[in-house]
């Protein structure tokens, strides 16, 4: 199977998380490879759209994705250079569906809100004037949090979150990484068949487990649920971190094809 779309996380797949994080130049040259033989890569990351797009900026990388999809759920295409636009309707559907969901799960926030003021070591996210996520103060409470926000929503079964070390944003159960790159490849024309994708955190389960790529790989700094899927996908685990482990599963998947 050709690799004909690529969607990789950003932090941790990547680059590293430590500040002065760059790309390796093994991950270059894959990346160029790749795009001369016609695939388009679209950055799946958890950031805004501005913050993603300071974030590959100072990565250093040989040219810019195609396809941007930030907040783990919004399609931007790059119509030129440094220039983005919303990809079909599917941002504009997804907010829709968000903000409908937020409405009814008024309760499920206060509730959040109430169980923040009576523990340390987390902090409420915001985003737009509402309540958008929370971050923790290491991964150790994350686990806690996430753990409680379940028990706080389970009457509103639709309402979920992503989350990536310390950090989560509470969303639709349907709206993930996972579906929106399901509606990039339905745009795009590219088929599940050709689409490999990469991660290494929690939020990337729903683009690793099969429903939208079927080739599906993780550095070697994954996490052991990402790991495990993968695994367990008959995907592949790269010995390798962050960017020289994208670069390797981008190797090992153009050998097999």
């Amino acid at each position: 199977m050709p690799i004909r779309l690529l969607s990789t996380d950003f932090d941790g797949t990547l680059i590293g998380h430590h500040p002065d994080a760059h790309t390796v130049r093994s991950l270059s040259g894959a990346l160029t490879g790749l795009r001369r033989q016609g695939a388009v890569w679209a950055v799946n990351t958890g950031r805004q759209l501005w913050f993603a797009l300071e974030g590959l900026e100072q990565a250093a990388l040989p040219h810019d994705p195609e396809f941007v999809l930030t907040s783990e759920k919004d399609i931007y295409r790059r119509i030129e250079e440094g220039s983005w636009e919303a990809f079909g309707d599917w941002n504009a559907q997804t907010e829709r569906q968000t903000l409908e969901l937020f409405d009814r799960a008024a309760q499920v926030f206060t509730a959040i809100e109430k169980m923040v003021a009576t523990r340390d070591g987390i902090e409420l996210l915001y985003e737009n004037g509402r309540l958008a996520g929370l971050m923790t103060a290491d991964p150790g409470t994350m686990d806690q949090v996430a753990d409680a926000v379940r028990e706080l929503a389970v009457a509103v079964p639709e309402f979920s979150f992503n989350r990536n070390h310390v950090w989560m944003r509470f969303a639709h159960r349907a709206i993930h990484k996972g579906s929106s790159l399901a509606e990039l490849s339905r745009l795009t024309g590219i088929p599940r068949a050709d689409v490999l994708a990469i991660g290494d955190h929690h939020n990337d389960i729903p683009m690793l487990d099969g429903s939208s790529a079927a080739m599906v790989a993780c550095p070697a700094n994954a996490v052991r649920e990402v790991q495990e899927l993968v695994r367990r996908e008959g995907g592949y685990i790269s010995p390798h971190p962050w960017g020289e482990g994208v670069a390797d599963a981008i190797r090992h998947f153009s050998a097999v094809s």
